[in-house]
């Protein structure tokens, strides 16, 4: 299940992240579970999706999916956390209990 074919090339933000496709299907009914060659952000040439996006929240998305485990950044301003969550198709109430209370914080200052 290592080969190549297996892996998906995701650039986000100018970051380069690659993961199993199986790793994108653990949480179905999101952007990153649905991904196809189809779609305009695909590069054939490059063989990545580019995704204009914050490249600091996406490590935390990716280790969501690796992990099953949602931490909050807290270089991050809780309102851009929470809009990136919202563009990945993911729950901010999935949101660990050991980052919860500085995630609400930070989410109720705005």
């Amino acid at each position: 299940m290592d080969g190549a074919e297996n892996r998906i090339l995701l650039n986000v933000g100018g970051i380069r992240h690659e993961t199993y496709k199986a790793t994108l299907k653990k949480i179905p009914a999101t952007r990153l579970s649905r991904l196809t060659e189809a779609l305009a952000n695909y590069d054939p040439i490059l063989n990545e999706y580019f995704f204009d996006r914050h490249p600091g929240v996406f490590a935390q998305v990716l280790n969501y999916y690796r992990t099953g485990k949602l931490h909050y950044p807290t270089n991050v301003c809780g309102p851009i956390f929470e809009e990136e969550l919202e563009f990945w198709g993911l729950d901010s109430n999935q949101v660990e209990p050991c980052c919860w209370s500085t995630y609400s914080v930070h989410r109720d200052t705005q």
